[in-house]
């Protein structure tokens, strides 16, 4: 075996099912930089040292890819590998070399990403990302608190991005479309750069939630102080919500604090809110229509989309 794929292996603990496709997502001489950089930062002025044979282009191509993380420090940008889980992520969501792949390899790929997220999702204490409610369902919006708003979480940033879904990209398991997911400040900027993602204004992100709601697309956040992402999620795609609707992982995915309330005078067993609820949260009971709040993540989906208006989003008080 090359010295260089056997020492690309262990440092980067690749599986086992996916090792015989690494030099079909990576060169020989980006094997040999990211062996490299996976322990370390380094200038490029050093790389060009040590390597003088790699053109100065490489490395740059490297991180136009996603595969490089750049930090700059005083006068000189700084280098070092990403993850090879999130390497492997951006291969499947942006190269055309992953469309090429025969379908038990394309397959291989993907059961790496979902079994990286489950191990996540299952050591995690708290959830990586949280459902946000649409906001125009919301009962009482002088109790909406801004960390819910996805308007306002786009109305606040610097910089959008409209990217593809990294789970529908992935999976590829429903026509939900795909050009639908945000990055903001900085990570929009990250995106950008390395041609993922395009630029878009304050107007045309808040339409693209208002495409989301209508295909029946649930809106989440990274769950942390700023969040950098927003998702819009189906339930067949999305890995998140597999891990709590499939493998019974309760720290998958967060509630957005507020739970749907139903009018039954308003109602008119119409069946539109079971249909929508992804949680299955809502379903026909003794003639009429029953919310589980246990299992509620305050969405909303049901409200949009309820013809009768039937439905609204309230706070919840635990």
């Amino acid at each position: 075996m090359n010295s260089n794929l056997y020492l690309f292996f262990e440092k980067f603990n690749v599986p086992e099912k996916i090792k015989k496709l690494i030099p079909k997502i990576f060169t020989e001489e980006e094997i040999i930089l990211l062996n490299h950089l996976v322990d370390k930062e380094d200038t490029m002025a050093n790389m060009n040292a040590k390597f003088p044979y790699y053109p100065p282009s490489l490395l740059i191509s490297m991180y136009d890819k996603g595969y490089l993380i750049r930090k700059p420090k005083k006068e000189e940008d700084y280098y070092k590998s990403c993850p090879f889980e999130e390497i492997l992520k951006i291969f499947i969501k942006h190269s055309s070399v992953f469309q090429k792949l025969p379908d038990i390899d394309k397959a291989a790929c993907q059961e790496c990403v979902t079994g990286w997220s489950l191990k996540e999702m299952t050591e995690s204490k708290e959830p990586a990302y949280r459902i946000i409610p649409i906001e125009v369902t919301i009962q009482d919006k002088r109790q909406l608190i801004p960390i819910y708003q996805a308007r306002t979480y786009i109305q606040r940033a610097t910089d959008l991005a409209l990217v593809n879904c990294q789970c529908r990209s992935t999976f590829q398991k429903c026509n939900k479309p795909i050009k639908v997911c945000l990055a903001l400040n900085e990570k929009a900027e990250f995106f950008m750069h390395n041609k993922m993602g395009e630029r878009i204004d304050i107007q045309d992100g808040l339409e693209i939630l208002e495409i989301a709601e209508k295909n029946g697309l649930v809106r989440s956040i990274n769950n942390k102080e700023n969040p950098d992402y927003l998702c819009n999620c189906c339930e067949c795609c999305c890995v998140f919500i597999q891990g709590l609707k499939k493998y019974g992982i309760s720290t998958s995915i967060g509630k957005s604090g507020f739970i749907a309330k139903l009018n039954p005078e308003m109602c008119n067993l119409c069946g539109l809110c079971v249909e929508m609820c992804l949680f299955e949260a809502i379903s026909y009971e003794n003639e009429g229509i029953k919310i589980n709040e246990d299992k509620c993540f305050g969405c909303g989906l049901c409200s949009y989309h309820c013809p009768q208006s039937a439905i609204q989003l309230i706070l919840h008080k635990n």
